[in-house]
């Protein structure tokens, strides 16, 4: 299972190839998916992070959230020591999905410049529109119990009169996944303090339950759902711990 939670997007200013005036770059930083960046073509569109002199970005890991790409368009990340992107030192194409887009790859490291890039000249809605991005490194978070429960619930809000009519604001249907980790090191119970501490229950991470078969259950923009966490510790001797940890997707 692996978690993208520190997003280092929302560190820099982020430079874009085009952007409409009511949808602003900016709103990428937004974690709601409805506030979105605008761009004003569908060809050659790219997003540029520059970490600034004598400083670098590294990252493992991307995410793209609430985006209107088809499945024919060409999505890249890419980095380099310089704001040229002929041949960048890194260039990796990224697999399409018609919801949540993630990709993780080879730790890099030393690459003071960023860059999404994005082509979809078939995109009928002649703009490309995206509602998160993400780059940083990965949480690998330990193994999890077998049997994970993963529910589905309607966030829908109903009412009952006196006289028994019903009637109620419809909602959408969202993942509320749980799990068990019935034995934690206490280095893997300090990395996954180190998010709650950051991220609290308030803000979103990316969750990728089977990271190598996102087919099975794709990844998940959701939330700690929870006012604490209750680390048990392992009667065995050493150092272990046990942890219940739940999430809530979030729009």
């Amino acid at each position: 299972m692996i978690c993208l939670w520190q997003n280092l997007l929302d560190d820099y200013t982020l430079v874009p190839s085009s952007e409409q005036g009511n949808y602003p770059v900016s709103y990428l930083q937004d974690p709601r998916l409805v506030i979105t960046w605008r761009t004003t073509g569908v060809s050659d569109e790219t997003i540029t992070i520059d970490a600034g002199a004598g400083e670098t970005i590294t990252a493992n890991g991307i995410a793209i959230a609430g985006h209107n790409l088809t499945s024919g368009a060409t999505i890249k990340i890419q980095a380099n020591a310089t704001d040229a992107w002929g041949a960048p030192s890194i260039d990796e194409t990224v697999t399409w999905d018609e919801d949540i887009i993630t990709h993780l790859f080879t730790n890099a490291t030393g690459y003071r410049f960023w860059r999404f890039y994005f082509d979809d000249d078939s995109n009928g809605d002649g703009y490309i529109e995206i509602g998160r991005l993400f780059l940083g490194t990965r949480l690998t978070m330990p193994k999890i119990e077998p049997g994970v429960d993963i529910p589905y619930q309607d966030s829908s809000v109903v009412s009952t009169s006196i006289s028994g009519q019903s009637y109620g604001d419809e909602g959408v249907i969202i993942r509320a996944p749980a799990f068990r980790f019935p034995f934690l090191t206490d280095t893997e119970r300090g990395n996954i303090l180190s998010m709650w501490r950051e991220m609290k229950k308030v803000k979103p991470i990316f969750l990728l339950i089977w990271e190598d078969s996102l087919d099975v259950e794709g990844a998940i923009y959701c939330r700690i759902n929870q006012d604490e966490l209750d680390f048990k510790k392992d009667a065995q001797p050493g150092v272990g711990w046990e942890l219940e940890i739940e999430f809530m997707e979030v729009m």
